[in-house]
């Protein structure tokens, strides 16, 4: 694999005039310095870390829990904090927002919000007073979804963490720049595809697809803009930190890429999908700076869709959960990271956690769901309108149980650690929204 790391300096900063606008919260005259984030605020999004990983905290027995419906068709939720049970902010096609809690086995609309730009992934801000939905910035995409950093180097991990005493405003300009909103505005010159988002890397830097080309095809994500670089950000400065590179016809097939620690070792890997239409998909694994540890094995062209890293392993070790070709094989693997060797472990038939030109990757969730103190795989089967849960045994895999989500999934899977330890579980079908929390 062809790989290329740069390191590169600043892009000058460019004013934008405008406002960060936000439901319920500040607006700015047209004309002005924006109003950077609020420091006391915590931030929610369509999975349940701002690494991109879809690991749930938390531990509770999903099983034999009757699910609180929601009627109506979103395309994104995202979980967040009530002061009794559980916050779900649903967001449709068209961008209308609704907020509803879900407490003692009811859904209450609590909220509405002014609607959001149509393509973008909605992201959510808890403080005081009401939920909000953050804003793109002046400047940002059609799909740009928004990101909130904080401020002083903070470590995130865990869903909804304070952003720190000067936090900043990222997103995906039309242009591919990738707008710093803080104090002041700041344009780096990323090139990012139109719908990539930005994942934490825990130092306060962020990852995401740039150097955008149209070399691969496939467009099984929406259109056939791919990115040919993870680009590692610093937003406090701001500036470009890193940017590991493949050469053609390779690419990173996908959105955002998943930070976690997939070795073990207590510092974060970055993980994504290399395709190309001559050799086929692979997983790659790259260190924190952009340097490249390791590549799984090559299956034929296609996809494969990574979902979560979290202790999984039958021995309670980090392993990276991929379904591969997920409109095709429908292939659950498990891998892990030994030294430079990225292999699969364990692997299962019959699911399918992405629609064939969505551009929504939030397809399964991870945690201790069941209170067995182990840690499953979460995610639809082949025809979409089952939840499985999987688990890892020696060199094996196996759905544990199951959840029915009474119909078709058409959105993001995602939930949120309750105040007691529980857990809560969301999804949306055609029919509407179903909840579970235990």
């Amino acid at each position: 694999m062809p790989l290329r790391r740069s390191l590169l300096a600043t892009v000058g900063a460019v004013g934008l005039s405008g406002c960060l606008a936000a439901d319920g919260g500040r607006t700015d005259a047209e004309e002005g310095t924006p109003t950077p984030p609020d420091p006391a605020e915590a931030y929610w999004y369509t999975h349940p870390r701002p690494t991109g990983n879809r690991y749930l905290g938390g531990d509770g027995d999903l099983r034999g829990v009757d699910p609180v419906t929601i009627e109506g068709r979103p395309k994104w939720l995202v979980a967040h904090p009530a002061d009794r049970g559980s916050h779900w902010t649903l967001v449709t096609d068209e961008g209308r927002a609704t907020r509803w809690r879900v407490a003692d086995g009811e859904a209450t609309r609590v909220g509405e919000y002014d609607p959001l730009p149509g393509g973008a992934a909605p992201a959510v801000a808890t403080g005081e007073g009401d939920p909000r939905l953050v804003r793109p910035p002046p400047g940002a995409g059609e799909m740009a979804s928004p990101v909130v950093a904080p401020g002083g180097g903070s470590g995130v991990d865990a869903g909804g963490e304070g952003s720190g005493s000067n936090p900043k405003l990222l997103c995906v300009a039309g242009n591919g720049d990738l707008i710093v909103a803080g104090e002041e505005v700041t344009r780096l010159e990323v090139d990012a595809p139109p719908d990539a988002r930005l994942s934490a890397v825990g130092d306060g830097r962020y990852a995401l697809f740039g150097d955008a080309t149209d070399r691969y095809t496939h467009g099984a994500l929406g259109d056939v803009t791919e990115g040919s670089s993870v680009v590692l950000v610093d937003p406090s400065v701001p500036e470009v930190d890193a940017r590991a590179s493949v050469g053609p016809p390779e690419v990173f097939e996908g959105i955002q890429p998943l930070v976690a620690d997939l070795d073990g070792d207590g510092d974060p890997e970055i993980v994504a999908a290399l395709a190309d239409s001559e050799n086929g998909a692979r997983m790659a694994v790259f260190d924190a700076d952009g340097d490249h540890v390791a590549t799984g094995p090559i299956h034929e062209p296609g996809w494969r869709h990574q979902l979560v890293v979290a202790p999984l392993g039958p021995d309670g070790g980090p392993e990276l959960a991929v379904v591969r070709k997920p409109h095709v094989d429908k292939l659950l693997e498990f891998y892990r990271l030994d030294g430079g060797s990225l292999d699969v472990a364990a692997s299962h038939t019959g699911f399918s956690t992405h629609s064939y030109g969505s551009r929504i990757e939030d397809g399964a969730i991870a945690g201790d769901l069941d209170g067995d103190g182990a840690t499953e795989v979460l995610l639809p089967t082949s025809d979409r309108d089952v939840l499985a849960a999987v688990s890892r045994e020696p060199g094996d895999a196996s759905v544990a149980w199951t959840l029915d989500p009474a119909g078709t999934v058409r959105t993001n899977l995602t939930g949120i650690a309750l105040p007691d330890g529980r857990v809560a579980v969301g999804v949306g079908t055609e029919a509407g929204v179903r909840i579970w929390q235990g």
